[in-house]
């Protein structure tokens, strides 16, 4: 087996490195960016919880508020920003957060 000389590792070993940032420009170039924020539409939660239930009590919106802040935590851990729909002009539909 034939080794390799100091010259033409150190240029092997600089190629590798060429390629692998140039993948890495390309890969971060051309990838989307997720939007950093979420949307909440807090009206609209409450009004379903209205017309499902007619006698709307506190505990009913403390529920739903303890129910819309455990869906939107790991959002917050991940650091992404939290706004009401009524906040935002236009956000892309993927934005809005899916509350069940």
């Amino acid at each position: 087996m034939n080794p390799l000389s100091p010259v033409k590792l150190v240029m092997l070993l600089l190629s590798c490195g060429f390629c692998g940032a140039l993948g890495g420009y390309y890969a971060a170039a051309f990838s989307p960016v997720p939007a950093q924020i979420a949307v909440v539409d807090v009206q609209t939660l409450v009004k379903k919880a209205v017309e499902n239930n007619q006698a709307q009590t506190e505990d009913d919106a403390k529920a739903l508020m303890t129910k819309i802040k455990s869906a939107t935590q790991p959002l917050i851990e991940q650091g992404i920003v939290i706004f009401d729909a009524q906040s935002v002009l236009h956000a892309p539909e993927e934005a809005y957060v899916n509350i069940e």
